[in-house]
């Protein structure tokens, strides 16, 4: 399997009340969907994957390496998991 910077492996669902805050926005939180295998890095010889939360925002689906290459780094993202 090919793997290109961006891609997911795999997905799970998510608990339910799982969701994601994100820095300068007033909404409380955005919620988990899924959990993804994500590829963070690729290199002749190597793939790095790291597992992500997929999160709904304004309707649109992202992964945390989604929402940092649209939004940029200044708007952080912290996962909340309900115990």
């Amino acid at each position: 399997m090919k793997s290109t910077l961006g891609s997911i492996a795999s997905v799970a669902p998510a608990a339910p009340g799982s969701h994601v805050r994100i820095s300068d926005l007033p909404d409380e939180g955005f919620p988990i969907v899924a959990w993804a295998v994500v590829c963070t890095h690729v290199a002749s010889d190597e793939v790095e994957n790291s597992l992500q939360p997929v999160f709904v925002v304004d309707g649109d689906l992202y992964t945390t390496f989604e929402w940092y290459r649209a939004e940029g780094p200044e708007r952080g993202v912290t996962v909340v998991i309900p115990r």
